[in-house]
């Protein structure tokens, strides 16, 4: 992530519009739930892995 990208982030974040922060949390994997009962908001998150093989003997 570029300083750029993070000032975006921050930017949206600070911004609380719905429509751009569940754009943002589906983008970076993160899934909240709101327990109503006990008032409660569960945060999960799913990040991305990427696989890369570094070839050559140790």
């Amino acid at each position: 992530m570029t300083f750029r990208a993070a000032q975006d982030v921050t930017a949206i974040i600070k911004e609380g519009q719905p429509e751009k922060l569940a754009r943002l949390y589906g983008e970076l994997g993160i899934e909240l739930k709101y327990d109503k009962a006990k008032e409660a908001v569960y945060a999960t998150t799913s990040p991305r892995v990427l696989s890369d093989c570094v070839r050559g003997g140790t």
